[in-house]
């Protein structure tokens, strides 16, 4: 009986030991520098701030025949963009895109708004800023706005798999330059 009692005793004692024990413990401690909390209590990933590059490429088909001294090319485009991340839902984004067929030079700044969500998201944005048709049309203001989607890829969700389009409006004449592309990118 006595067997019983210890044996009793002793496991009373551990499940009465192991929940002290544990409210005993130091809490998590997140007092070092921004997204630096490691262990208990910490963060695991960034914010969503930062900044990331990304190339694109893909098929750019223009409203209007290119003037026939506008360079001859296919209907594709290439260019990079690079945003500022404020959170995970929005950034500031400059892109630049050069379009084979025509040859015009797009060069555009503005906000871009995604949705929550992993490892799909969704985007939506409106840029504006200067797009160079070669020959008779100069200079011109222009809009674009954007529409994505978006997949989230690595260890940290840093590589961003991307599916674009834009239309490129010129204001003034010029016609229309639309964009539908692939992007990838890396943000740091």
């Amino acid at each position: 009986m006595k067997r019983h009692s210890r044996l009793c005793g002793a496991l009373l004692s551990l499940a009465v030991a192991a929940p002290v024990s544990a409210v005993a413990q130091e809490r998590g401690r997140t007092d070092g520098p921004e997204e630096s909390e490691y262990g208990k209590g910490g963060y695991s990933r960034s914010g969503g701030t930062g900044v990331s590059l990304q190339l694109d490429w893909g098929a750019a088909v223009n409203s209007e025949k290119p003037h026939r001294d506008a360079p001859e090319g296919p209907p594709l485009y290439a260019g990079a963009t690079l945003s500022v991340w404020g959170a995970d839902w929005y950034s500031l984004d400059a892109s630049f895109a050069y379009v084979f067929d025509g040859g015009r030079v797009i060069g555009m700044v503005g906000p871009r708004f995604r949705t929550w969500g992993w490892p799909l998201v969704f985007s939506a944005g409106l840029r504006a800023g200067a797009i160079y048709i070669p020959e008779d049309e100069g200079l011109r203001f222009g809009i674009s706005p954007h529409l994505g989607a978006e997949v989230l890829m690595g260890a940290r969700d840093n590589i961003v798999l991307g599916l674009n389009y834009n239309p490129d409006i010129p204001i003034g004449g010029g016609g229309v330059s639309h964009r539908l592309g692939l992007g990838v990118g890396y943000r740091f």
